[in-house]
């Protein structure tokens, strides 16, 4: 108890309610300042969720963190309205709760939902991810089931008036707005649960995850327009539906003195993407390594790597890291075989190993572990299609289209469907417009340029650089920074500071999504 009311004064917050405790369970970790009682009771709701779900197990270890104090929640949370969140990282997720509202738990139970589904299988339509969960958020457990879909009164309320493009799957703007949310709920509510819809429901689904719009779903299965399911969810009873008879509940396990407050709130101020937070109380050479690579600070990242692999201590994460300041193809082996459950390690080294097959291999287990990055499903799509294995290659393709979230991952699944588009009628690859030097690992792009580059755009997501070449602007994506190869000058740290530059280059890109995928300084 003494280490962490520690913890928490030197993070500047409250003292009160600083004990930690921690309970493990089959793939997943419960840390709470709120009780034991608080762990035991969550932890049978996370099972039931499971279950619920269909069974899914955690491909990453899921690390729970439900927390009393508000000064510490709100120094983590990625925005001022959100009271849970959930936050993937290489080889772990999070789901985080600012706990003691009286939707406490229906919170936590929204964000498990979301851990839940990350890893089953390709990205769903927001609208429908965001339902899901905020459906089964309202599980209530009963004597031999659960009874799911009961009314949430805000939600009730705010799906009257009018209506929202619900079903625009490429405008995220209208997202995350409790309209937004409440007609998300109606819509899966009413799938769910009328029973003129729910027998019809699967194949609904099922077209929605071949990639079918939400409109042309809606026609083939029930004979009408999106819209006009919007407005029967909207106007529909809210009925609950009584799921069971469930296996008996799993006895949760024991929950105990949390050991090592310090590495959880460290671990998951950089999940979050608070290094700010992490800073106040890191002290081992890997923590200070991830800080001084926020920071850009490569060569002090470099020390501090090599220190904690010097010590013994490092994981494949570490390795990862260390990799890829250097482009250490040798680390990058290592990082796989200690963590093989590191997909972006998995990932990179995918890019640089010569055999085709094996690259295969890593691509498809990089996938296992995320299904959901377009990316990663462009690349195999892209070895996959080298290897002519075209049928194999337009699935992935089609899992490309599904990931994407951004116009930069639609333009990149558009590129790799031309291709297999132009390769499907000639039956041959199409010869590329400029032949790449080998010598460019990493990231792989199929035309070059050279140039000036004289601008580089931080505010834009992602950045962009403006390089002048044969008199025109050119406008590449830093879609990948981790993965872009760059060599000559100075370095990344040097030559990419926000704002005007001038520096001759030669860039390698990907036509079809202008992302830039090599940068030499000449």
């Amino acid at each position: 108890m003494v280490q962490s009311k520690i913890v928490i004064a030197l993070m500047g917050f409250c003292c009160a309610g600083a004990e930690w405790v921690a309970l493990r369970g089959d793939g997943y970790e419960i840390a709470t300042d709120a009780g034991a009682a608080t762990a035991r009771s969550m932890a049978v709701r996370l099972e039931a969720l499971r279950e619920l779900l269909g069974g899914v197990k955690k491909v990453l270890p899921l690390r729970v963190v439900l927390t009393t104090n508000g000064g510490l929640y709100r120094s983590l949370r990625p925005s001022i309205g959100a009271a849970g969140f959930y936050q993937w990282s290489p080889g772990e997720d999070w789901v985080v709760v600012g706990w003691g509202g009286t939707d406490s738990e229906r919170i936590t139970s929204h964000e498990l939902v979301h851990a839940f589904l990350e890893h089953s299988g390709p990205r769903r339509p927001l609208w429908l991810e965001e339902g899901l969960a905020e459906f089964y958020s309202t599980a209530r457990a009963e004597r031999n089931g659960w009874i799911i879909g009961s009314p949430i009164p805000s939600h009730d309320a705010a799906v009257r008036g009018a209506e929202l493009s619900l079903f625009d799957e490429t405008d995220e703007s209208k997202a995350h707005t409790g309209k937004f949310y409440a007609q998300s709920w109606a819509v899966v509510h009413y799938l769910l649960t009328n029973p003129g819809v729910r027998d019809k429901s699967p194949r609904f689904f099922s077209l929605l995850a071949d990639g079918w719009s939400a409109g042309a779903a809606c026609r083939e299965v029930f004979g009408y327009d999106s819209a006009a399911l919007l407005r029967s969810a909207v106007a529909a009873r809210r009925d609950t539906v009584f799921v069971g008879p469930l296996r008996a509940p799993v006895e949760a396990p024991p929950a105990v003195t949390l050991a090592d407050t310090e590495e959880m709130l460290v671990s998951l101020a950089l999940a979050s993407g608070k290094p700010a937070v992490a800073a106040k109380l890191a002290k081992t050479p890997a923590q200070r390594g991830y800080l001084a690579l926020a920071d850009g600070k490569k060569d002090d990242a470099i020390r501090l790597f090599d220190s904690a692999i010097a010590r013994g201590d490092a994981d494949g994460a570490v390795y990862f890291e260390r990799a890829m300041l250097t482009n250490d193809l040798a680390l990058l082996e290592e990082a796989v075989k200690r963590s093989p459950l590191h997909a972006e390690a998995r990932f990179a080294l995918a890019l640089r190993v010569a055999d085709g097959a094996r690259k295969i291999d890593l691509l498809r287990e990089a996938v296992r572990i995320r299904p959901r990055n377009a990316s990663m499903w462009h690349a195999l799509a892209l070895e996959l299609e080298r290897a002519g294995r075209l049928p194999e290659a337009a699935k992935a393709a089609l899992q490309c289209r599904l990931s994407a979230r951004h116009q930069a991952d639609r333009d990149m699944a558009a590129g790799i469907a031309r291709l297999l588009t132009v390769r499907d009628a000639t039956g041959s690859p199409p010869k590329p417009a400029v032949t790449v030097p080998e010598s460019w690992q990493g990231l792989r792009g199929d035309t070059t340029a050279e140039g000036m580059l004289v601008d580089f755009d931080c505010s834009a997501a992602p950045p962009v650089l403006s390089i002048v070449s044969n008199g025109e602007t050119l406008k590449l994506r830093l879609a990948r920074p981790s993965e872009v190869r760059v060599t000559g000058g100075t370095g990344i740290q040097h030559e990419f500071q926000c704002g005007a530059q001038k520096a001759p280059v030669r860039v390698e890109y990907i036509k079809s999504s202008l992302a830039l995928a090599a940068i030499a300084f000449q």
